[in-house]
């Protein structure tokens, strides 16, 4: 039951933060408010599409039993003409009847001739 609970809400803090608004690059350093010099720089991180990356959650029960899952998709890079991306993905689930687990993911590259 442990497991249970630590992988709901590890995906629960993945989307989370995946979500979390983050200040663009030039926003935080044009900002009349902070006054940054030299050894004090703001931290935020690189902004990536917002559109790119989705999380689904599924819940079902079925022959094969109570089942759990969470899958996360984004997209880190496209090509300026739309022929080439770069995908990164990662899967989840949980079998609560017959204690099952499957974890998964990678990156995936396409380019269109």
């Amino acid at each position: 039951m442990f497991s249970v609970k630590s992988v709901l809400i590890c995906s629960l803090l993945v989307a989370l933060v995946s979500a979390y608004p983050q200040p663009q690059e030039e926003e935080a350093y044009l900002d009349p408010e902070m006054a940054w010099d030299d050894s004090n720089y703001p931290l935020v991180r690189l902004v990536r599409s917002p559109e790119g990356g989705s999380v689904v959650l599924t819940a079902s029960k079925d022959q094969a039993g109570r089942e759990a899952s969470v899958q996360y998709n984004h997209n880190l890079y496209t090509s300026r003409d739309g022929r080439g991306t770069i995908d990164a993905y990662a899967q989840a689930s949980r079998n609560f009847d017959y204690n099952r687990n499957n974890y998964g993911g990678g990156i995936q590259g396409r380019w269109s001739f």
